[in-house]
C-alpha cells in the first residue's frame, strides 16, 4: 500500500520578504495573541492536494519543466485585505497579480490533478481565521504596507503533521528560457 501526503505548491518570495513578514506576524501576534498562519513561512499558494510518492515525482517532473519558462517576477505587496473566513493578507499589486494567476494557470494545466484546490487570487497571507474584532484590530495594527518582492521560485511543500505546517521539500527556480511552444503556436 502507497502512502497519499498533502502537499502545497508555492510561490516563495526573496528571503528579505520571508523575514519581514515573520516580523510582522511576531508583532502581530504580540497585540492580538496566536493566531493561524503566525508560524507560517511567507508564501503565495498556488495549490494543494494529495498525491503518492510515484505520483508526486511525475507532477515534480511537469512544475520543473514549466517553470524552465518563467521569468522572474519583480513586484510589492501595496495594500491588506481580508476575506470573509477571517484571513488577513498582503495583496499583490495588479500588474504582478496577473502574471502570478497565468503562471499559476499554466502550472495547475500541467500538473492535470483530478483533486485539487487551486487558490484564484494571488496574496500572502499573514493570519487566518480571525474573529471581526482581531481583524478590525489588524488592520488597525499595520501601516499600508509597500513591500517589495522578488519572486523567482516555486516551492513543493509536505504536510508535517507532528508540527502542523508544511515543510519545503524542494525549490524550483525560474530558469527564464524561451518556450518555443508558445512561439510556434503564435505562428498559426
Amino acid at each position: 500500500m502507497t502512502t497519499s501526503y498533502k502537499y502545497s505548491l508555492c510561490f516563495l518570495p526573496d528571503e528579505a520578504l520571508i523575514q519581514k513578514v515573520k516580523q510582522m506576524k511576531l508583532a502581530l501576534a504580540d497585540q492580538i495573541g496566536w493566531y493561524n498562519s503566525k508560524n507560517s513561512i511567507a508564501h503565495i499558494t498556488i495549490a494543494e492536494f494529495q498525491s503518492d510518492e510515484l505520483g508526486i515525482n511525475k507532477v515534480m517532473e511537469r512544475i520543473r519543466q514549466q517553470c524552465l519558462y518563467f521569468v522572474p517576477i519583480e513586484g510589492s505587496l501595496d495594500t491588506f485585505g481580508h476575506y470573509p473566513n477571517g484571513a488577513f493578507f498582503l495583496a499583490v499589486d495588479e500588474k504582478n497579480k496577473s502574471t502570478l494567476k497565468t503562471y499559476a494557470k499554466k502550472i495547475i494545466k500541467k500538473i492535470d490533478l483530478s483533486y485539487i484546490y487551486k487558490s484564484s487570487d494571488p496574496h500572502l497571507s499573514i493570519a487566518r481565521r480571525l474573529d471581526p474584532d482581531r481583524l478590525q484590530e489588524a488592520f488597525a495594527f499595520f501601516d499600508k504596507p509597500n513591500l517589495p518582492f522578488t519572486c523567482s521560485q516555486i516551492a513543493l511543500r509536505r504536510f508535517n503533521p507532528v508540527r502542523g505546517q508544511y515543510d519545503i521539500i524542494e525549490y524550483i527556480p525560474f530558469k527564464s528560457l524561451e518556450d518555443k511552444e508558445d512561439e510556434q503556436l503564435t505562428l498559426f
